[in-house]
């Protein structure tokens, strides 16, 4: 999918900077859809997807569903939701400076 990013699902990022960004079911709901889509099974209309869908994780196509293979930085739309440790974190990860 367009957007797959720099981390593979079981990146420390994803758990570490995801989570805080859409919450620990929102991921581990993703990490289900990318390990469904990766073995080309079906899955049940996942309870999160109007999230991952405004996250740009998941996308709506004709033919169903489709899932980033691997996860981009967390976007700065998301970010406000880390506590400030956690953005200075973020940031001195990607060699930013912290806006907190």
């Amino acid at each position: 999918m367009p957007g797959s990013g720099p981390f593979p699902p079981s990146d420390p990022y994803v758990r570490r900077f995801w989570v805080a960004a859409l919450g620990p079911g929102a991921v581990a709901e993703l990490l289900r859809l990318m390990r469904a889509a990766d073995k080309g099974e079906e899955v049940r209309l996942p309870r999160y997807l109007p999230l991952l869908l405004r996250a740009g994780l998941v996308g709506a196509t004709e033919e169903g569903l489709r899932v980033v293979d691997r996860l981009p930085v967390v976007p700065s739309e998301l970010r406000w939701r880390f506590p400030p440790g956690l953005a200075a974190e973020h940031a001195r990860l990607l060699g930013q400076t912290s806006t907190f």
